[in-house]
C-alpha cells in the first residue's frame, strides 16, 4: 500500500489525512527529497475527491515543510532544512496543537455563539466557584464516555487540575497528613503537598501499576486516608493499570473507606479505555479529568466528579480559597465548544497527532531506552553508565530540555534510573524526529559524555 492508497484509512478532515500521509511515509522512507508528487488534480481524481481538498492539503503541507513547489514543474518533497542544533523542548507535557484553521474556525464560532446567547457584563463580574449550571452541564457530556450518566451537583468546574488537586487536599486533608502515592508522580502532585504541609508516602508497586496489599499495608500501617492515582498513561511512566487491577484497588479503597484522587487527564489517550476506578467505587473516589493535556493549555478548565454532594460543596469553598473563581468568559466558551461539538472535533485531531508521535517514539529511540511510549510523553531507562543527571546535561548541551527522574520522585522514594520525552512540544514531527535522534546520538556516545560529567 502506497501513501495515496492509505491516505485515505484514517479519521479526522480529508485534508490532514493527506498530509499526515505524506509525512508518515517521510518517515519510514517510502517518499524522499526531491520526489515528485501527483499534480493536484489527479490527487483529486485517484482519491475521489474534491480538487479544493487537495489544495488544501498541499497548502498545509507545504506550511509545515514537507512540500515546496517549483512552478510548472510541480510540487516536490522537500529536502530537510538544517537545523543548527535548533533547541526542542522535551520537558513540558502539552498537546500537540490541533490544526491551525479548523482551531481559528472553531474559538470564533464558540466566542461569536457566546457573546451573542450571553449577557456581556455578566461574563465581567465575579461568579461563584465550581462553574455555573450551564458549566456543570456541559461538563457531564465530557466526563460521559468516562463515568456514564452524572448527576450535576456531584461536579465542580475548576481552573485547571492543579488547583483542583491543591483544593481536595485542602478540603479533604490536614496539615502534616500522609497522601498515598506511587514511586513516581505527577510533579504538580509534588508542589501541592509541599506547599500545603502535607507529606507523601510511597506505596510499592509492579508492572501493573500499584499493589493492592501493598496500598492496605500502607493505610494501616500510616493511618492515611487519602491516595493519589494516575492510572491511564501515568506521568511519567506512561503506565496504564489494567482492568483486572483496578477493580483489586477499587475494593480496597471500599474495605478500608479510603479517599482516592484519580487523576486522569490522559485517560483520551489511553490505547484501551479501561473503566475509570471512580466508576468502580464512586463513593470513595475524586475523579479529575482536564481539557489542557486532551486539546490546550488555553482551554484550562478541569472537571471534577466527587464521591457526594457535601464533598462537591467543600471542594467548590476550597477552590475559593486558592483562585476565587474560574474566568467566566473561558468557562464559557469551553461550555459553547463543548455543547456544540467542536472540544470532541479538536480533541480528535489531538488524538491523531499525539498517537503519530508516540509510534515515531517507539520506533525511532533505542532499544537500550526500553521505551515506553503512550499519551503526550515517552519514559525512558538510563543506559549505562549514565546517570540520570549526567544524561540531563549531555541533553542539555545538545540543545535539548528533558525531565529526569528526579522531578517526580516524593520523599522516600525508591531511587529510578529514567527520564520523560515530552512529545508534543515540538512544533512538528520533522522537528521532533530530529530531537530524537539527538537522543540516541547520546546514547551511542554514551562514554564519551558519561565520562565528562
Amino acid at each position: 500500500m502506497n501513501w495515496m492508497d492509505s491516505a485515505l484509512r484514517s479519521n479526522g478532515p480529508i485534508y490532514l489525512r493527506i498530509v499526515n500521509s505524506i509525512e508518515r511515509s517521510m518517515n519510514t522512507g517510502e517518499l524522499v527529497p526531491g520526489h515528485r508528487l501527483p499534480s493536484q488534480r489527479a490527487l483529486a481524481k485517484q482519491l475521489g475527491i474534491d480538487l479544493t481538498t487537495v489544495t488544501r492539503a498541499f497548502d498545509e503541507a507545504r506550511r509545515r515543510g514537507l512540500i515546496e513547489a517549483r512552478g510548472p514543474q510541480g510540487s516536490f518533497i522537500a529536502p530537510p532544512k538544517a537545523a543548527f542544533g535548533q533547541p526542542v523542548d522535551l520537558s513540558m507535557n502539552v498537546p500537540p496543537v490541533p490544526d491551525a484553521l479548523a482551531l481559528n474556525d472553531a474559538l470564533r464560532r464558540g466566542a461569536a455563539a457566546v457573546l451573542a446567547r450571553s449577557n456581556a457584563p455578566n461574563l465581567m463580574t465575579y461568579h461563584l466557584a465550581g462553574g455555573s449550571p450551564t458549566d456543570r452541564h456541559a461538563a457531564t457530556s465530557w466526563l460521559q464516555p468516562m463515568l456514564g450518566d452524572i448527576a450535576d451537583k456531584a461536579l465542580v468546574v475548576a481552573e485547571g487540575a492543579q488547583s483542583a488537586l491543591a483544593s481536595i487536599l485542602i478540603s479533604q486533608t490536614q496539615e502534616g497528613e500522609v497522601i498515598l502515592c506511587d514511586h513516581l508522580v505527577y510533579p504538580g502532585l509534588l508542589q501541592a503537598a509541599r506547599s500545603l504541609g502535607r507529606r507523601l508516602l510511597p506505596v510499592d508497586g509492579d508492572a501493573e501499576g500499584m499493589c493492592p496489599e501493598a496500598l492496605e499495608r500502607a493505610s494501616r500501617q500510616s493511618g492515611a486516608r487519602v491516595v493519589y492515582l494516575n492510572p491511564s498513561c501515568n506521568n511519567p511512566t506512561a503506565l496504564t493499570i489494567p482492568s483486572q487491577r483496578r477493580v483489586e484497588l477499587a475494593r480496597v479503597l471500599q474495605r478500608l473507606d479510603l479517599l482516592a484522587i484519580e487523576d486522569d487527564p490522559y485517560w483520551h489517550h489511553a490505547v484501551e479505555k479501561p473503566t475509570p476506578i471512580a466508576a468502580l467505587a464512586p463513593a470513595h473516589v475524586y475523579y479529575v479529568s482536564t481539557l489542557s493535556k486532551a486539546i490546550s493549555p488555553g482551554l484550562r478548565t478541569a472537571f471534577v466528579r466527587c464521591p457526594s454532594e457535601p464533598h462537591a460543596e467543600a471542594l467548590a469553598t476550597a477552590l475559593r480559597s486558592i483562585c476565587l473563581m474560574g474566568h467566566p468568559l473561558v468557562m464559557a466558551l469551553v461550555s459553547q465548544l463543548l455543547l456544540d461539538g467542536s472540544a470532541i472535533a479538536l480533541l480528535n485531531q489531538v488524538l491523531g497527532e499525539a498517537r503519530e508521535r508516540t509510534a515515531l517514539a517507539a520506533h525511532l529511540l533505542e532499544p537500550s531506552l526500553k521505551v515506553q511510549a503512550s499519551g503526550l510523553h515517552a519514559w525512558c531507562s538510563v543506559p549505562e553508565p549514565w546517570t540520570d543527571a549526567g544524561f540531563v546535561r549531555a541533553a542539555q548541551l545538545q540543545g535539548l530540555a528533558i525531565s529526569p527522574s528526579l522531578a517526580f520522585r516524593p520523599d522516600g522514594a525508591q531511587r529510578s534510573r529514567g527520564f520523560r520525552l515530552s512529545l508534543g512540544q515540538a512544533s512538528n514531527r520533522r522537528q521532533l524526529q530530529s530531537a530524537l535522534r539527538r537522543i540516541n546520538q547520546l546514547v551511542d556516545t554514551r562514554s564519551t559524555f558519561a565520562g565528562a560529567a
